[in-house]
């Protein structure tokens, strides 16, 4: 499985990260899904076709693309993290699903056929540290005119189930920031001009980029929603073993931002993506 230099604190922080993502799939799933169904509408995967699912995580994205393929079609989920390719390999089987299969690889330097009719991502594209290579390797996979479509976040200040929950972190821990907003992160291509330049750069064609906003769903309750914002700040755990008393501090102050966003389906906050399509030229 080659890595390509640039991207290998990547892969050693989603080697051991990847776990949260299996063990929490279904909380990630409430929280980011609805974002990935707009980018497979975009993608508008057709029965029989061959699909790669770049940075696929737990899986649940790729499965649903499996679904609208159907058997004669496939798809290929590629992540970085053995840990998540293990874990989506497991829910394919758990599922019954065998047209999706699971490799650990890096989009970066990976060794495509050229064959695939799209390339899609839910959130899987922002962590590259040249992406321009990275989505000219991508283009290598897909056949001419084939196509791409993912989803990426907006802005912080857009998604203010960020700015909460760091904010309320911020209180209790020293949270790991760089000054470089468009460094490998969930939020680097959150202008889409960048997005734009890297994909022309890459040497894909049609490239369209569209807001998307949609609830995140962050807990069937304030407590479930607290204790899964804390899961997602590897500082914010960690204090539970260091000042349990702090950590209970901290959960409270969670429960008490979060109360705002109570819905009848549980805590509901704003969230914004963007839906990027483009093609490879003919």
């Amino acid at each position: 499985m080659p890595i390509d230099g640039d991207n290998a604190a990547q892969a050693e922080f989603w080697k051991s990260a990847g776990a949260l993502w299996v063990e929490e799939r279904r909380r990630f799933d409430d929280q980011a899904g609805v974002h990935g169904r707009a980018a497979i509408e975009a993608l508008a995967p057709a029965t029989g076709e061959r699909v790669i699912d770049i940075g696929c995580g737990a899986g649940s994205a790729t499965l649903e693309i499996a679904a609208a393929v159907g058997p004669t079609g496939s798809v290929l989920g590629l992540d970085i993290s053995p840990t998540m390719i293990e874990g989506s390999t497991a829910y394919a089987a758990e599922r019954g699903v065998a047209n999706a299969t699971f490799v650990v690889g890096d989009a970066t330097v990976e060794s495509f056929d050229g064959d695939a009719d799209g390339v899609f991502s839910r959130f899987g594209v922002m962590f590259f540290a040249d992406p321009v290579t990275s989505f000219h390797n991508i283009r290598t996979a897909l056949r001419p005119d084939g196509r791409v479509a993912f989803a990426s976040w907006r802005g912080v200040d857009d998604n203010p189930w960020v700015t909460v929950a760091l904010g309320v972190a911020a209180r209790y821990v020293e949270l790991p920031f760089g000054t470089d907003p468009t460094a490998p992160g969930p939020f680097s291509f959150a202008d889409a001009q960048r997005v734009e330049t890297i994909l022309t750069g890459a040497g894909f064609s049609g490239v369209d980029i569209e807001p998307f906003d949609a609830p995140a769903v962050l807990g069937t309750s304030v407590d479930e929603a607290a204790d899964f914002m804390t899961r997602l700040q590897p500082a914010a755990v960690a204090l539970a073993d260091s000042d349990p008393e702090a950590a209970k501090a901290m959960h409270a102050d969670f429960v008490a931002e979060l109360a705002a966003w109570t819905t009848p389906d549980g805590i509901s906050a704003p969230s914004a993506s963007w839906i990027v399509t483009a093609r490879n030229p003919r």
